[in-house]
């Protein structure tokens, strides 16, 4: 796995670059020097130049001249000092870069392998790269499959847990640990290839959510018979979009700020009532969420029903998931009391 933007070798090529630069300047303005005190020819002294810079001493080309000499004793030592460095630089690159790329897949392996509830994101492309966008402002752990090192090296920010590898091969999904993983998103361009994964991710996760991109519409159905908890068309969504910025856009703005806002000064969340919260068997009015938690229930969804805009009479139960949107901080402190 290339690491370089993690382990900065770049540095170290630099180093390498310099001392490439100092001494092809070196040798040339120790060769005109030569050629001007000892009155040699080009290739004469640009041999002479040569050996004394590697302190070979064949003998057969030497400083005649007193000024030659002293020029071949400033050269010689000044030489040594940049053949040393730049050898130096050299073997230190690559012996690094070899024990930082194992250092750093062992890393990546011992931090996968730990992971559990995490989001394994399948593909970096043009869809892949919007959820990469997205998921680097929320709090949750997120491995990326891709199969171009290059491109995850150049996208990713540092520290970015990765697998290069084909997502299609099941050994690739084993390897994110999507045994213990919240969810899936699989955003590869052929349908059938996202189809393929959600069937092997819910082979080896039964619980995992699979959202799946698809780019033809019969393919959502095939999609959603394969397992997938939802199916997005991005032709579709956009076109959505595009209609209601014309039609209602206010409405469209409102929406967008509560679920892309960048700030995260508020947060539009979902929040599952665990078995020891104390709102269960409470109304909405009881239970006084949003003057004591300061966060407001936007809907309710209860098994397959979705409640929008619920009255202060209705009463929570086990296992409702809340939609509620607030402040952020109110809204972490909200999700903790519902945990019990």
């Amino acid at each position: 796995m290339n690491t370089s933007k993690w382990m900065d070798l770049r540095i170290r090529f630099r180093h390498i670059l310099f001392a490439i630069i100092g001494l092809v300047v070196l040798i040339a303005v120790a060769t005109a020097g030569f050629m001007a005190l000892e009155n040699l020819k080009l290739f004469d002294a640009f041999y002479l130049t040569i050996i004394s810079l590697m302190t070979v001493g064949y003998g057969d080309i030497v400083p005649e001249t007193e000024s030659g000499q002293k020029f071949a004793l400033l050269l010689i030592p000044l030489g040594v000092a940049f053949v040393t460095y730049a050898m130096g630089a050299v073997a230190s690159y690559f012996i690094e870069h070899q024990l930082s790329v194992k250092v750093w897949n062992k890393r990546m392996e011992h931090a996968i392998k730990n992971l559990e509830d995490h989001i394994v994101v399948c593909g970096l492309g043009r869809v892949g790269r919007q959820v990469y966008e997205q998921l680097k402002e929320e709090d949750v752990p997120v491995v990326y499959i891709h199969d171009s090192e290059e491109e995850m090296v150049d996208y990713l920010a540092d520290g970015t847990l990765r697998i290069v590898g084909s997502p299609l091969q099941e050994n690739i999904l084993k390897e994110a640990n999507v045994a213990k993983a919240r969810g899936l998103i699989a955003t590869l361009p052929s349908d059938s290839d996202n189809v393929f994964i959600t069937i092997k991710a819910i082979a080896l996760n039964e619980k995992i959510e699979v959202v799946a991109r698809a780019e033809n519409a019969g393919s959502e159905e095939v999609l959603l018979r394969a397992g997938a908890s939802r199916v997005i068309n991005p032709s579709t969504i956009g076109g959505r979009e595009l209609v209601s910025s014309v039609l209602r856009p206010e409405s469209t703005d409102l929406v967008n700020l509560l679920i892309h806002t960048k700030e995260k000064k508020q947060s539009l969340e979902e929040v599952a009532l665990e078995e020891a919260c104390t709102y269960i068997g409470k109304s909405l009015k009881d239970s006084a969420i949003r003057k004591e938690m300061g966060v407001t229930v936007l809907a309710i969804r209860r098994c397959e029903e979705l409640i929008s805009n619920p009255s202060a009479d209705d009463v929570l139960e086990k296992q409702d998931v809340l939609i509620i949107y607030g402040e952020k901080a109110a809204s972490e402190a909200f999700k903790k009391k519902c945990k019990g």
